[in-house]
């Protein structure tokens, strides 16, 4: 679905305007969103957005709108004026910037403006209490006579209408306060994410940081930011309410108020306590939440490696693991928030027990006009009592957040003002340069001797790997200079730094030494395709204008024609996610093109031919590489020996140095190093190792088929889960909480602790009342004499001061033991809601990662969480406790005058009309919100993925550009619902101030009939309510609003199909060989698709070599699918040694299944986790395996060893290496049946051999199946599994070969229980075919064109 705003005639946009001025029809609009054109009452009351909320409950807007951002409010604006103070600064102070004072002094203005104003609105809400309730009381208790001796009701009136106009200023005050405070958090929000984005899209490496770790700071660090500084003015202005409240009591009670003062200022030790132990484990917690998400990105990576090697439990664990952690954080961090609320709760009727005590100890007396109004004043005091909780948790927060997103600020950029070559015809000169990676080992916490030793032994051990590129890899003494329109070739050994070479051009290396010069634009083709969410055209542009002739070459020279073709809409065809639905080789041709269709000066290519067949090689080498880039230059990485020999020269890299450069037959001749790596690492011309497929002129890699059929699919799973328009929060989402929580029973409990909790409170204050009565009148005597009572000189002052004593610790103790309770509740639903949508996830088919984007899924993970853990229990407490306290407090002012109830109805009419109207859109504004940030994130991911590549093609500026326009369409929703919860608060503030002038005016009306301390014991509960009334209606549509993350966090968990896993495990001695049957067997991706696999049949007896050989889209990929069972069978079935593996249960079958994927899998981890996951083997099998895959020499050296820490996806070591590691892997788990999926595609030719021979002598007595496409690698197979249409065909003969013409028998020697030789027959002159199908292309080419 699509939340942009319908186009006018002209163009423009249209987003709030067009529900605010209530008109449809296209026209022109302002740039100014519709905040900037309103007056001033109704920006300070959000009058604005009435007419939205009137229109969604008319059901007339749309459930999901994108709501235009002010440009004052825009990011890009804001970003542009931080980065401006942010490089003052660091040209200030080079050596200690601070990050913190550029964001202060950004805000400086608007913070003191917003402050000024809630300092005005204080000032209101201070004359209520201490003159206008204190004068009406006095009235009570000694009316105003006219000149007749009747009362004077004018001047009750008088004092009833100040305050109503006292109230509804201290209202509006308010409201501007917060109106400020919205607009400056949601510039700081936007300037710190765009610039912190910029920086890291700009920076020459992330690092330590991954792309998940930067999507959870754009999600719960950005909305940190927003809320400290929206709080900033309550938090610096509040606890001067403490001085004015300390002077007024000192005033009208005297020395005795000390005592309740006192009481303030242990309260405030008490909330600093609280406040320094809440920040030190909020932080703690957030530490683990970002381990948590890096933990859950790389889970969500490779969940197609997990599911094949049934590791979902493991991974479930090691997630638990990480979540045990962060949830005793959250666990400590949320009693310290809970107690702090409790007893700032609590503070004021507290104090007024103590200084009433006093005051009876001392004999002295109050009247009711001096009680009810220092009461009134102790609950204003206790403002700049609750800001302590609030200000230390959000400075601890705000404080946390801009410390790591100012490292990020801090990395080096890359560097473009590169000198040119002092040569015209030099492309590239390099003299005495040397290169490094950067990359800085971040601290830990708290550096113990044992984490130094061993941060130590990690930086010293990387140097044996000799390829660890990324950490302590340099290149060193570079001595060469390209020529303009050179083709270079560039080999070495694994890890000697080819790859490194080129990035070091493009610019991603730090250069420490020398002079490095480079004539023009260079553009890299990395190893890894960066493959958008978009269309296959888009991909292919990368933001240029389209040049039909040189795009549609660029196709044909990338071999894409006959891709295209098979895709449902042709070059137009989404590709998902990271290229989920195209195969390995079609990413890398989709690169290809899109470097051909950027006509760059030079050409960085890294072994782009990888992953691509022999005859489609050889094709793109021809047509691409000589003939469209003949007038380049050209860096080519290669291990191919016929495309070497054709470089102009080669450069031979060894241990990070060059160690030759010339020509082909030059360095044969004069470098013995060459020679012998060439003989031994590089397959001569002579022996074909990458023969095309049995179809000729068909590309070989294959497009895994149930990725097709996706891209004919349009409905996702993850558009149905978000696109909830305007509906209810279900009941059963509330239902869902409880029972997460612990069921009804310990709801009903939480409940009591509430309710007597705000009991004890509400009863004080009645024990006050009527003590007060009881005492305030004469007592005549029987003899006449009349005796004056008070407070301490009574006949049951022991009664009325152990009651009220009893009630003081009655309400300390209930508020401590609601506060445990209460977050031991929360933190346990959080948690049973979490580990239901992990297992969900975790456990879901798999076709829900091929149509869901990962940041969606983390957006589940961490913004939902977040939301879970942090707000939600605040919002429910907030709630529960100001409802409690909201109905008590209408129940004793109706107590003191019955016909208030009569005036509560049209205020109860207008009540339910704000609730029950307005609160759908409420909701459906926050549920766009959410909705927004999904492809905010997915943008943040694949952004950061392919920084490298965006970079090379200067596009760096359009995906920033992207970055905020997409953060000013969140920022607008989120402003947006922010305003109208405001619009609800002042509202509802101002329905309270009707009550308030109700109970007044009863007050007066009723002035010969009530007690003083009855009129102020009402009016004292009727001016509390001003806050908390609106804040218990505010906290409700705020939990209704957090409960959208439970909605989404409960429908993972509901609606995401699992896999069938409710088969029993087979017996112990299965699987006893390695025989596999395939009997009839029918695979569809998608009702109504196109069979992947149709009715095939066929069987391998234990110990077989299959070679799987098929052109694009056949099926190969569809039979391992099937054979792990990764999707349903239609029909048929599959049977391994003599066991139908449907009846078996999924962990039994993947764990007698070993795969060794074409990339290689590494986690984040030790070296021992990564071979043996499941910690099963011993270590001495665990070094045999590294013994076979020949690393076993290199580890021992290591002081950690097996210990040894691996980076997410190996970045610290080897391509080669982290295939060894998979293969090693797949060894250890010494299973019948091994499984190699293009396994050394990407890998250069020796490691490919060795790679091999590793495999076939650990695989002599195992059923090995050879997904390839260098045949080479098949010549010793017993037979070739030939996939074709959905069908299998199993050949032992030539015959496989029709297309060819010419044959050479190639005898290899029997392996296992082999039978006869295979006969490969290789096309020793292939012209004739070559040019046929070049005909065919250039047909397809001008076909393609005319259809375009």
């Amino acid at each position: 679905m699509s939340f942009e705003d319908p186009p006018t005639k002209n163009g423009k946009r249209e987003g709030t305007e067009r529900f605010i001025n209530g008109d449809d029809k296209s026209g022109d609009v302002s740039i100014c969103a519709k905040i900037d054109e309103v007056g001033i009452l109704s920006f300070i009351s959000f009058g604005w957005v009435f007419n939205y909320l009137w229109k969604t409950y008319k059901g007339k807007s749309e459930p999901c709108t994108s709501w235009k951002c002010s440009i004052f409010d825009s990011a890009n604006v804001n970003m542009s004026r931080l980065e401006v103070m942010w490089n003052e600064e660091l040209i200030k102070k080079p050596n200690n910037p601070s990050l913190f004072r550029v964001i202060l002094s950004f805000m400086k203005y608007r913070l003191i403006l917003a402050c000024i104003i809630f300092a005005l609105c204080l000032c209101f809400g201070f004359i209520g209490p201490t003159c206008l309730v204190r004068g009406l009381i006095a009235f009570v208790e000694d009316p105003k006579r006219t000149d007749g001796g009747g009362i004077d009701y004018i001047f009750g009136a008088y004092i009833v209408g100040t305050m109503l106009l006292v109230e509804i200023s201290r209202v509006l005050l308010y409201g501007a306060c917060w109106a400020v405070s919205y607009r400056t958090g949601i510039r700081v929000r936007g300037a710190v994410l765009s610039l912190m984005y910029k920086h890291l899209m700009n920076a020459r490496t992330q690092r330590n940081h991954t792309p998940s770790e930067i999507v959870n700071v754009c999600a719960n660090d950005g909305q940190r930011l927003f809320d400290a500084v929206t709080f900033a003015p309550l938090v610096l202005v509040g606890p001067f309410v403490l001085v004015g409240g300390l002077i007024y009591l000192l005033k009208v009670i005297g020395w005795p108020s000390l005592a309740g003062i006192g009481v303030f200022f242990i309260f405030d030790v008490v909330q600093a306590i609280l406040g320094v132990t809440m920040v030190r484990f909020r932080n703690r917690a957030i530490k683990q939440t970002e381990k948590r998400m890096n933990l859950m990105g790389e889970v969500i990576r490779c969940i197609r490696i997990i599911k094949m090697n049934a590791w979902e439990h493991l991974f479930i664990n090691r997630i638990n693991e990480v979540r045990a952690k962060e949830q005793h954080s959250l666990k400590v961090a949320g009693y310290a928030v809970s107690l702090a609320i409790a007893t700032g709760t609590i503070v004021p009727v507290v104090a007024t027990i103590v200084t009433v005590l006093v005051v009876v100890a001392v004999g002295s007396d109050l009247k009711a006009s001096d009680a009810f109004s220092s009461v009134t004043v102790f609950f204003v005091m206790l403002f700049g009592i609750r800001m302590i909780p609030y200000g230390s948790r959000y400075l601890a927060e705000a404080s946390q957040s801009i410390r790591k997103i100012q490292k990020m600020l801090l990395y080096p950029v890359y560097d473009d003002s590169l000198s040119l070559p002092r040569t015209r015809d030099v492309a590239v000169s390099f003299k005495n340069v040397k290169f490094s990676w950067d990359i800085v080992e971040e601290k830990p916490e708290k550096p113990s001797k044992k984490s130094k030793k061993k941060r130590a032994e990690t930086v010293t051990e990387a140097e044996p790997l000799k390829s660890n590129e990324k950490n302590d890899f340099a290149l060193n003494e570079l001595n060469v200079t390209i020529n303009k329109k050179e083709l270079i070739g560039i080999c070495g050994p694994v890890g000697s730094g080819k790859t490194s070479f080129l990035h070091s051009i493009a610019g991603q290396l730090s250069q420490e030494s020398g002079d490095f010069s480079m004539s023009g634009a260079s553009v890299l083709v990395s190893q890894v395709p960066c493959i958008l969410n978009a269309t296959v055209r888009e991909n292919i542009l990368f933001g240029l204008s389209m040049n039909t002739q040189r795009y549609y070459r660029s196709i044909q020279c990338s071999e894409l024609t006959k891709d295209l073709e098979i895709m449902p809409r042709n070059e137009m065809t989404e590709v998902g996610e990271r290229g989920v639905t195209l195969s390995g080789g079609q990413r890398a041709r989709i690169s290809l093109a899109r470097a051909l269709y950027a006509s760059k000066d030079i050409y960085l290519l890294d072994d782009i031919f990888s992953s691509i067949d022999k005859q489609v090689a050889d094709k793109i080498f021809e047509k691409a590489i000589q003939e469209f880039l003949e007038n380049k230059t050209v860096l080519l990485v290669t291990s191919d020996a016929e495309y070497l020999s054709k470089c102009d020269r080669i450069i031979f890299f060894k241990d990070g140095q060059i160690s030759g450069f010339e020509t082909h037959e030059k360095l044969l001749e004069q470098s013995n190093e060459y020679k012998d790596f060439f003989e031994q690492y590089i397959q001569p011309t002579s022996y074909q190792s990458r023969v095309s497929s049995p179809e000729a002129g068909a590309t070989n890699e294959d497009l895994n088929d149930e990725k097709k059929e996706l891209m004919e699919e349009s409905d996702k799973l993850a558009d149905e889960e978000e696109d909830l328009g305007l509906q209810n929060i279900s009941k059963s989402v509330y239902f869902e909480y409880i029972q997460a929580g612990g069921g009804w029973l310990i709801f009903a409990l939480v409940l009591l602790a509430f309710f007597i909790n705000v009991s004890s409170g509400i009863f004080s204050m009645f024990w006050l009342s009527k003590w007060m009565n009881d005492v305030h009148h004469d007592i005549t005597l029987e003899n006449g004499t009349i005796i004056h009572q008070s407070l301490a000189h009574q006949q049951d002052l022991s009664f009325y001061t152990t009651v009220y004593t009893c009630s003081l610790f009655i309400l300390f103790f209930t508020g401590v033991f609601k506060a445990m309770i209460f977050v031991k509740v929360t933190l346990k639903a959080a948690t049973n809601l979490h580990n239901r949508m992990l297992h969900s996830v975790l456990y879901g088919l798999t076709s829900f990662f091929d149509t869901t984007p990962t940041g969606r899924i983390l957006n589940r993970f961490s913004k939902d969480m977040d939301e879970i853990d942090v707000k939600l229990p605040f919002s429910a407490e907030a709630l529960l406790q100001n409802m409690i306290i909201c109905v008590g407090f209408l129940i004793m002012i109706a107590y003191v005058f019955p016909t208030f109830l009569l005036a509560c109805i049209p205020l109860f009419v207008i009540f339910t009309i704000f609730f029950l109207c307005f609160r759908a859109g409420i909701r459906s504004l926050k549920r766009t919100e959410n909705i927004l940030r999904s492809p905010l994130f997915s943008h943040v991911s694949s952004s950061l993925e392919g920084a490298v590549t965006i970079h090379s093609y200067s596009q760096t500026a359009r995906f920033i550009t992207d970055f905020k326009s997409m953060l000013d369409e969140h920022s607008g929703a989120l402003f947006m619902f922010q305003s109208a919860m405001r619009w609800q608060a002042v509202w509802l503030d101002l329905l309270v101030v009707a009550v308030t002038f109700i109970v007044s005016s009863l007050i007066v009306v009723f002035t010969t009939s009530i007690t003083p301390a009855d009129a102020g014991m009402a009016l004292a509960f009727a001016l509390q309510m001003s806050g908390v009334f609106q804040f218990a209606v505010r906290s409700q549509t705020e939990l209704e609003s957090k409960l959208t993350a439970v909605e989404r966090v409960s429908y993972y968990y509901k609606n995401i199909e699992q896999e069938d896993d409710e088969s029993p495990d087979p017996p112990a001695t299965w699987p006893r060989d390695g025989t596999i049957t395939f009997d009839q067997v029918t695979l569809r991706y998608r009702q109504d698709a196109t069979p992947a696999l149709n009715n095939v049949s066929f069987e391998i007896p234990h110990g077989d070599k299959v070679g799987i050989v098929g052109r694009t889209g056949s099926g190969k990929s569809s039979l391992c699918n099937a054979l792990f069972r990764l999707y349903p069978l239609e029909s048929g079935k599959i049977t391994i040694s003599e066991k139908n593996i449907s009846t078996i249960s999924l962990k039994s079958l993947r764990k007698a299944l070993a795969v060794i994927p074409q990339d290689p899998v590494i986690f984040a981890g030790t070296l021992r986790f990564n071979l043996d996951p499941d910690g099963i083997r011993t270590d001495e099998e665990i070094w045999k395996a590294l013994e076979d895959v020949g690393m076993k020499e290199s580890v021992s050296t290591f002081n950690e060893q097996l210990e040894f820490k691996l980076e997410s996806n190996g970045s610290n070591i080897s391509s080669g290496q982290r295939q060894l590691i998979c293969v090693g892997r797949a060894f250890l788990r010494n299973v019948n049946i091994l499984i190699l999926d293009e396994a050394t595609a990407n890998l250069d030719s020796q490691t490919d051999k060795f790679i091999q021979q590793c495999i076939r002598t650990k695989a002599n007595d195992k059923t090995l199946l050879l997904i390839t496409h260098r045949l080479g690698n098949v010549t010793d197979m017993n037979r070739l599994l030939k996939v074709e249409d959905a069908k299998i065909k199993i050949e032992e003969q030539p015959s496989i070969y029709p297309s060819l013409e010419k044959q050479v028998s190639v005898e290899i020697p029997k392996i296992g229980n082999g039978t006869a030789p295979v006969e490969i027959i290789i096309t020793e002159d292939n012209t004739k075919v070559e040019e046929e199908e070049d005909g065919e292309d250039a047909k397809d080419y001008e076909t393609t064109k005319d259809n375009n």
